[in-house]
């Protein structure tokens, strides 16, 4: 599976570089792409009238946000902001104890919930072991159900070769 993978990271990085190395559109004729570095664009592009001095150097280049919600650090501030600013406002308050009372009732039926479920799960785990174990069991006993019918099948057929061969003998004799 990772040969594979490596395989098609290969080719596409290959096919990337092929094209990235041929300026031509398929059908619009030559073409040339700008380039993507400020700092050739200033000067790749003609200069200015004498008198302006280049302005300030360009910013470093940023970290990719995949996720607009939250900094380039990959960090939510506004959030944290926003709880500081609720706890401030709960504190100045008149009721910040009976606010704080609630906050911990809610989080001791969240925690009296979350034990409930941890206990139907494990309730729920014993009940599949315990169907397990029985399905097993039967699974054992019908073997050896099937096991005893075949030795008393073999048994009686011992038994009939046996007669058999006494009364062959009983004629031969």
């Amino acid at each position: 599976m990772a040969q594979k993978c490596a395989i098609g990271l290969i080719s596409a990085v290959a096919a990337s570089v092929s094209l990235s190395q041929s300026k031509v559109a398929a059908a619009d004729g030559p073409f040339t792409f700008p380039p993507a570095n400020p700092q050739q664009q200033a000067a790749s592009s003609p200069p200015s009238t004498a008198g302006e001095e280049s302005s300030a150097p360009p910013p470093p280049p940023r970290a990719r946000n995949d996720n607009p919600r939250t900094s380039s650090g990959g960090f939510d501030p506004e959030a944290l902001e926003r709880g500081a600013k609720a706890l401030k406002e709960i504190n100045n308050s008149s009721y910040a104890k009976n606010v704080f009372e609630s906050i911990k009732q809610q989080e001791e039926t969240k925690q009296t919930e979350f034990a409930a479920k941890a206990q139907e799960y494990k309730a729920m785990q014993a009940q599949a072991e315990t169907e397990r174990q029985k399905v097993i069991y039967d699974e054992h006993k019908k073997l050896a159900q099937h096991q005893a019918q075949t030795k008393s099948q073999m048994a009686r057929y011992e038994d009939d070769l046996a007669r058999k061969r006494m009364q062959a003998s009983v004629f031969t004799g």
